[in-house]
């Protein structure tokens, strides 16, 4: 692991260094890359550094970061591709400011989401919020839809909504307290998927309270392939260990109801990356690789089922219970 370029330079804000560390992880993205890298540029709020952690890459990134000469960025090298939760907490920890924003390489931020957060966060009372969080636009890459955000985040203790779901779609739209971060570990590098839920759920149950900012700061790059090209392997392990840790919290803090639902969007996600492995395996011919999909299919499949008969369960009894 290796820094390039100069640190950021504490003089520029006449204090002790950075107030955000803007940290930023890649993995052969050069070509969103600079998408991204420029959006934190443009913020209206200065008084951050940018620090990309080149996570193993092997495509034109090194290239592409060579060619920015903004002496708040730091670029920081993994040799070998270790995985998203290992190169943000390699970010966190080479983190200089007091707060800690995420933002992934294939999305962007609107110039003034530094500037509305730390400005809602400011005015909390001290020690009060440790983790600031945004809606998001989505913009769907295929068709180049726009969809403005119709959720509203809950504030304060948040930790039943997020085992309801209620969270923001992406990392990029959460910033966190360095010393929370820290204090809980930062992300699960165990966790191969659902790295974010679990590090806002870790910090909402030791006690963080959130900053809910109910404005689309962030925009959320969706491309439908993306799930379907994950390892269905690593999907899989990240479900289980998940559903291992917060399922049973789930049942007790927010319902069986509620956690069925939870149990059923997971699988069919799931469903998808198998049977889009499944056919990839076919179209190239890999007949036999095709069929060794067939337990987890029927498996997810079984699963989804289940899940569905919870759901309209519970529901037929809390409309026999209203009658």
């Amino acid at each position: 692991m290796a820094a390039s370029w100069e640190p950021y330079d504490s003089a520029q804000e006449g204090d002790g260094g950075p107030r955000v560390s803007v940290v930023v992880p890649t993995y052969n993205r050069a070509g969103l890359l600079r998408r991204a890298i420029e959006s934190v540029l443009v913020q209206t709020f200065t008084d951050y550094e940018l620090i990309v952690v080149d996570d193993g890459s092997t495509d034109d990134t090194e290239e592409i970061l060579r060619g920015f000469s903004d002496r708040r960025m730091r670029v920081v090298r993994s040799d070998v591709n270790q995985g998203a939760p290992q190169a943000r907490n390699m970010g966190i920890e080479a983190a200089r400011g007091e707060w800690v924003a995420f933002l992934d390489s294939d999305d962007e931020w609107l110039p003034q989401r530094l500037e509305v957060q730390m400005d809602l966060l400011a005015r909390q009372s001290p020690g009060q919020a440790a983790v600031g969080y945004c809606l998001c636009q989505v913009h769907e890459c295929l068709t180049g839809k726009v969809s403005q955000p119709q959720e509203t985040l809950a504030e304060g203790d948040v930790f039943e909504h997020l085992l309801g779901g209620r969270r923001p779609k992406t990392t990029s739209a959460f910033i966190v307290r360095r010393s929370a971060l820290l204090d809980i570990g930062g992300f699960d590098e165990d966790l191969s998927s659902g790295q974010d839920i679990d590090l806002l759920l870790r910090l909402s149950q030791r006690g963080y309270l959130f900053s809910a900012c109910n404005e689309a700061l962030v925009v959320w790059h969706w491309h439908p392939q993306a799930r379907l090209s994950k390892a269905p392997a690593s999907v899989i392990q990240g479900f289980e260990l998940f559903r291992r840790r917060w399922g049973p919290v789930m049942r007790e803090r927010i319902g069986l109801s509620e956690y069925c639902w939870w149990q059923l969007r997971h699988s069919n996600r799931i469903l998808a990356v198998l049977w889009g492995s499944a056919r990839q395996q076919m179209r190239d011919g890999n007949v036999c690789a095709a069929l060794r999909y067939t337990p987890m299919l029927l498996r997810f499949w079984a699963l989804a089922i289940w899940a569905s008969l919870c759901v309209m369960a519970s529901g037929w009894r809390r409309r026999k219970d209203t009658l």
